[in-house]
């Protein structure tokens, strides 16, 4: 989805532009017919000279040598008046042998328009309707529009540089405004992904009043969501507390000399109370997971040493030697108890099957990639579909519950990631790779 900055961008350019070309029209438009007025007013007045000076000599009209001035005497000139009475028409000398197609216009009545005059000249023209000597006459005096339409053009292109200049600033000035309006929401995308980080537990209140309650509601989430969380783990905490007493009693009773005697009895009343254990092992092991909540980073160059020492004192009986690689300053946001715990499991499972080499490969790249490799029996393909069951123990002699594998894929759906099995190429035992997506914000 488009940004909302780029959203804002876009449509107030577009407002800006539609703007500013409505105002180049508007403003052609009022400079044109000012010019036109101010031409129309010279007309009038030189209407009304011609009405003053016309006269009847012997019932026929006339108008005075060089009336009304030298203007109209020169032919096609630009200016033209045609008078038109009862009894004939009189032209300007400019006409030469061309007409003005006026009509008689009533008396007490004025138009104005445009038309074609000599040698195609663009033409303004007023014409008013007149009664002198109780005769009607029509008096229409035009201008040539050429030399206007060409300064108007010049004007035109003259205010339509400085529009676009004047909307280049605008332009740049609104981008500016924009980027201003937003940058609280730049603010609080990078208060998110400190959130996110660990490194800020709620966002700030002080934001523009429009993103306040959205703010606000982010805020409350994260602290149901973790109050939430913090009930289920004493909930479940509570629940192993209640239940460890009576399954120490059970497993108690396997040393009593009645039950011991009797060895399928025995192993009835203790398996139960194994797999109970188990489960109460693995669900609160799943209880503590923080998967996909905020406000944690874990610095795999900096836990997984110590967790690589911790495995190979435990193992250093059996000679384990445990080889990592491990890129220099690879995090991956996530809760650091859940990762320790799936590297945990995955180590200490392939320590156990070991012959006496464990290999542990941390990929570049988003996200957080690795793979655990020993040189033990392997897994045939067909088994390896039960790894992550249940309690599920491919050789009842290994010591545990079987539920590390278990607990590692719980681990692995929580961040919404993969855990594949396969066989080692190089080691020869099994090799398991687990891949977790990148958050948003990586």
């Amino acid at each position: 989805m488009i940004s909302l900055k780029a959203r804002l961008t876009t449509f107030l350019s577009l407002a800006l532009v539609v703007l500013l070309g409505l105002q180049y029209l508007l403003v052609s438009a009022a400079i044109r017919g000012t010019a036109e007025d101010y031409m129309a007013s010279r007309l009038e007045h030189d209407a009304e000279t011609l009405l003053g000076e016309l006269t009847w000599t012997d019932g026929e009209p006339g108008l005075p040598a060089g009336s009304p001035d030298a203007i109209y005497q020169r032919p096609f000139s630009g200016h033209y008046f045609t008078v038109r009475t009862p009894e004939r028409e009189l032209r300007s000398r400019s006409l030469w042998d061309t007409t003005l197609p006026v009509q008689a216009v009533p008396p007490g009545e004025v138009r104005r328009e445009h038309l074609q005059g000599p040698a195609g000249q663009p033409l303004l023209l007023y014409a008013a309707g007149f009664r002198k000597a109780g005769r009607p006459v029509t008096l229409a005096v035009a201008e040539d529009l050429s030399s206007l339409n060409a300064d108007l053009r010049a004007f035109q292109w003259r205010y339509g540089l400085v529009s676009l200049g004047v909307a280049g600033a605008l332009l740049a000035l609104q981008w500016l405004l924009v980027a201003l309006g937003v940058r609280p929401l730049d603010r609080l995308r990078r208060q998110i992904v400190a959130l996110e980080g660990g490194k800020r537990q709620s966002l700030d209140q002080r934001v523009p009043a429009e993103v306040r309650p959205l703010v606000g509601e982010i805020n409350r989430l994260v602290g149901v969501l973790g109050q939430r969380q913090e009930r289920s783990r004493k909930a479940l905490g509570n629940l192993a507390h209640a239940l460890k007493t009576p399954l120490t009693r059970l497993g108690q009773l396997g040393d009593d000399p009645r039950v011991r005697s009797d060895r399928e009895l025995r192993d009835r009343l203790l398996e139960p109370t194994r797999v109970i254990e188990g489960l109460i092992e693995r669900e609160l092991k799943r209880a503590r997971l923080a998967g996909g909540s905020p406000g944690q980073r874990f610095d795999a160059d900096r836990e997984l040493p110590r967790l690589l020492r911790a495995l190979e004192g435990i193992h250093a009986e059996r000679g384990i030697a445990i080889e990592a690689d491990v890129p220099p300053g690879k995090t991956f946001h996530g809760d650091r108890e859940d990762l320790l715990e799936l590297f945990g499991n995955l180590l200490d499972n392939a320590c156990k099957w070991a012959e006496g080499r464990v290999r542990l490969r941390v990929e570049e790249g988003p996200g957080l990639r690795f793979v655990v490799e020993d040189d033990g029996p392997g897994i045939p393909e067909a088994e390896r579909p039960r790894l992550t069951e249940r309690g599920a123990r491919l050789d009842e002699s290994a010591s545990g519950h079987g539920l590390g594998l278990a607990i590692a894929s719980d681990i692995v759906a929580a961040y919404g990631g993969e855990l594949a099995f396969d066989r080692s190429g190089d080691l020869g035992g099994l090799a398991v790779r687990v891949t977790l997506p990148p958050t948003p914000r990586e």
